[in-house]
């Protein structure tokens, strides 16, 4: 027997129901006060009327005239109509509402396309009502919005909802950020009294409210204090479920707060208060791909701020000592300054602003190569005296880099030792110890590590632009890569050779257990030679995780089984372990350079062009040691943290030890000064959490402009185009595998091509199987770009939407030197 009616609070989720139906059943399921309602799913309402609109199958639009008429004669099952007798309560009012099964999608809304009929109260009333929203799908702006967004005919179906309409003496509005002012953490909400009609027909002008996330509330003419805080509560509560911008319906009955609608935001504007900011190159590194913690980004912040001013200061790329704030946090992820950089860039000898943006991946609101340096009269002494400290740098950079290096790794094992003695010592001893670690030795590293990407992307413009004009992309490609064994790539040679001793000792007990089961054979037994290479890596590579650069994942060191998990996944997959072993290529040689760009430069210009080249292959390989370093450093502060978060939650200070990373480190050294108390370090931990929460499923705009153009708004997962920028030659065809996440790598076949938002360094053991990569983020000195290059493997960067337009299997051709990709 057919039941026609479900009721929200009983019913899971569905695609068939629609965006509004599944957010009414979510919003229930999360304690939200939701008017109580039923409702009838497409597929089984689509078996009633579409047998009336046959011009469907024809891919055929009809009109909502013709609809109407012929749904008049036309009558709903008895069982149906006995159903909404039984729903419907005597003396209620319903308001009976569209869901269209593409309605209050992350790619399309249909907002105020579809009908809604108020002041039910009868059940013919209801059928009527039906029938409206019914033929409501034909509306020539409903039709319209469907064809602009080129959605498939079959998905042209609605379910219906009948709902208990409550007598709302105040109706609003409410979007989870503030669009106009930028405000991330801010409600923007419109109120009105009586019923929500009035506010989305226009007929009466709003209330307009600004509702700060946390913290006090303002002041309303519409809304108690009271109210206030209630809707404050609420909409935090429902925006940190869903973790992507929203907008949601709602009112008060008296005091009683219903919600009545949500849907995500599918357009986002790239506008901020001031300046211009990008995350090109956090994202790169996996920092600002994710919600950044707290932590994170008051150490970035830090770095970015004292490494890059004193730069700019010290090379005279700036011209007043007073830099502004050079890096920001919104959408829970950090940016950095773009617009105080490029104005430093614009003084550099040959610096062409296409070029590099096209280097970091960054939006390009533009035409044409954007500003260009030139020698003029005027300009040149000017960009000499810019060029020459700049050349003293890099000398002096090439001529310490393997004494920084030295010291940097000694001082790591030196405070790894300190950590490891410190298990077990007072909270005082560990506050000091974690202190010291951030502010000192932390800073010390990624400075050096900061120092050494700033130089390279200022030679890179410098010596480019110049070598392009003689060589072509390929082989300027062709000659940046093959640097010889960067540090990303020594963890999966490792791993290869425990495969080997696998193979030739315990294959039975690695294919007949699971993860769990060889970690516990591999710790009763130490002495097996597998368990003692584990225990190797674990030693030497333990600072490395699947997340790297994300201070709440466990590192290697932590947990064998991540360790386990890979080799296991080579072991079970030989053609993945060959193709690997394949892969690894020698440093190119002196030989091969001047090969390459023999036929290109006549004699007597080799030698300068194989300087520039050494030069700029010599600073990529010191940019990757340098941020090898840069790992382990994150690593000890991970475990300082951890060890501190623990010591809290033992004293009460904290609920959770995790908690500790959701603070800013000098929002822990005000508590540890007593500056401020355990309670407000809670309240600041908990605030600082729903905020990541809250953009955690959000793939926000990488550049954020002070001005914008109408059409920079940023469409959250919708692409304009299939392409992006080529960061390593080649041309190559095979399947697509779309991975979000490193932990499931290990549903990658070899020859496949690797299709995702980013790669850290967490992902480099997948290089050596892939044929190919695409990532949506990037640009030719990100990560992706650096190690392809060592594996020999075409990559596309900076391919916008990637991840939604490929699928799983599809066959594509990528060009890793035009950036085209080909379905």
């Amino acid at each position: 027997m057919t039941v026609y009616l479900l009721t929200i609070d009983k019913s899971s989720t569905a695609p068939q129901y629609g965006g509004k139906i599944n957010g009414l059943i979510e919003l229930t399921k999360i304690g939200i006060n939701v008017p109580k309602a039923a409702f009838i799913s497409e597929d089984v309402l689509a078996t009633m009327w579409r047998p009336l609109v046959p011009e469907l199958e024809n891919q055929d639009f009809v009109t909502a005239n013709e609809v109407t008429e012929r749904l008049q004669s036309w009558q709903f099952p008895a069982e149906l109509v006995a159903e909404i007798n039984q729903f419907m309560q005597p003396n209620q009012t319903y308001i009976v509402r569209s869901s269209g099964k593409m309605e209050d999608h992350e790619l399309a809304s249909f907002a105020g396309q579809y009908e809604s009929v108020s002041d039910c109260h009868t059940v013919e009333d209801i059928l009527i009502a039906m029938k409206k929203c019914i033929a409501s799908l034909f509306q020539e702006k409903a039709l319209h919005y469907w064809q602009v967004q080129q959605l498939p005919i079959e998905d042209m179906t609605m379910s219906v909802i009948i709902q208990e309409q409550v007598t709302a003496t105040v109706s609003g509005v409410a979007f989870s950020i503030n669009p106009t002012e930028g405000q991330d953490q801010q409600f923007s909400i419109e109120v009105v009294e009586g019923a929500g009609e009035q506010l989305v027909s226009g007929q009466v002008s709003p209330e307009q409210i600004q509702l700060d996330w946390f913290g006090s509330s303002t002041s309303s003419n519409y809304l108690t204090a009271r109210q206030l805080v209630d809707l404050q509560k609420q909409l935090l509560h429902i925006t940190t479920f869903y973790g992507y911008p929203i907008d949601v319906e709602f009112c008060f009955e008296a005091n009683q707060l219903f919600f009545l609608q949500v849907r995500p935001i599918t357009t986002v504007s790239r506008k901020i208060k001031r300046g211009n900011w990008t995350n090109a190159n956090f994202r790169d590194g996996g920092v600002a791909a994710q919600p950044c913690p707290a932590l994170m980004w008051s150490l970035y912040r830090m770095t970015w701020q004292t490494a890059l001013e004193r730069f700019l200061i010290q090379h005279k790329l700036y011209p007043s000592k007073q830099v502004p704030a050079l890096a920001t946090y919104h959408f829970a992820r950090p940016y950095w300054n773009i617009g105080v950089v490029k104005e430093a860039m614009a003084q550099i000898p040959r610096y062409v602003e296409r070029e590099f943006d096209d280097e970091l991946g960054i939006y390009k609101n533009y035409q044409g190569d954007g500003y260009k340096s030139r020698f003029t009269f005027k300009t040149i002494n000017h960009l000499l005296r810019v060029a020459i400290p700049i050349q003293q740098s890099t000398k002096q950079q090439r001529n310490q880099a393997s004494q920084k290096h030295q010291e940097l790794l000694s001082m790591y094992h030196s405070y790894n030792q300190k950590l490891a003695a410190l298990a077990n010592g007072s909270l005082s001893e560990n506050e000091q110890l974690w202190e010291e670690l951030v502010e000192k030795a932390y800073l010390q590293s990624e400075t050096t590590y900061f120092w050494q990407v700033f130089i390279n992307t200022i030679q890179l413009s410098m010596k480019k632009t110049q070598l392009l004009k003689k060589i072509p992309l390929s082989t300027f490609f062709q000659l940046i890569a093959r640097l010889g064994e960067v540090s990303h790539v020594r963890p999966l040679k490792s791993l290869l050779e425990i495969v080997d001793i696998i193979q030739k000792n315990y294959v039975p007990d690695w294919q007949e257990n699971d993860i769990l089961k060889i970690a516990n054979l591999l710790k009763v037994n130490p002495e097996r030679e597998d368990a003692k290479k584990i225990q190797e890596f674990q030693e030497n590579f333990g600072y490395h995780s699947t997340r790297e650069l994300n201070l709440l994942v466990p590192s290697y060191s932590e947990d064998q089984c991540l360790v386990i998990e890979q080799v296991k996944d080579y072991l079970m997959q030989p053609e993945k372990a060959a193709t690997a072993k394949a892969s690894f290529q020698e440093a190119l040689s002196e030989e091969e350079i001047e090969q390459l760009i023999a036929p290109h430069v006549k004699t007597y210009q080799q030698k300068k062009i194989k300087k520039d080249i050494q030069l700029l292959r010599e600073l990529l390989w010191w940019r990757e040691e340098f941020k090898d370093i840069s790992t382990r450093f994150y690593h000890l502060i991970r475990q300082a943290t951890r060890q501190l978060g623990e010591k809290y939650q033992e004293q009460g200070i904290l609920q959770h030890a995790e908690q500790l990373f959701y603070l800013e480190k000098e929002q822990t050294q005000a508590f540890m000064h007593h500056r401020i108390s355990a309670a407000e370090l809670q309240q600041l931990a908990q605030d600082n959490f729903a905020y990541c929460q809250a953009y955690r499923a959000f793939n926000p705009p990488g550049d954020l402009l002070a001005q914008v153009e109408a059409d920079d708004t940023f469409v959250q997962g919708k692409a304009t185009r299939l392409s992006g920028i080529g960061a390593n030659d080649g041309i190559v065809s095979g399947k697509v595998r779309v991975l979000l996440d490193p932990k499931d790598v290990d549903q990658l076949q070899a020859d496949e091509i690797l299709v995702t938002r980013f790669t850290d360094t967490g992902w480099s053991h997948a290089f050596g199987t892939i044929q190919g990569l695409i990532t949506e983020t990037g640009g030719v000195l990100c990560h992706a770009s650096i190690v392809a290059r060592e594996f020999g493997i075409p990559v596309v960067v900076c391919a916008e939407g990637a991840t939604k337009q490929l699928k799983t299997g599809m066959e594509i051709t990528i060009n890793g030197t035009t950036g085209e990709i080909m379905i």
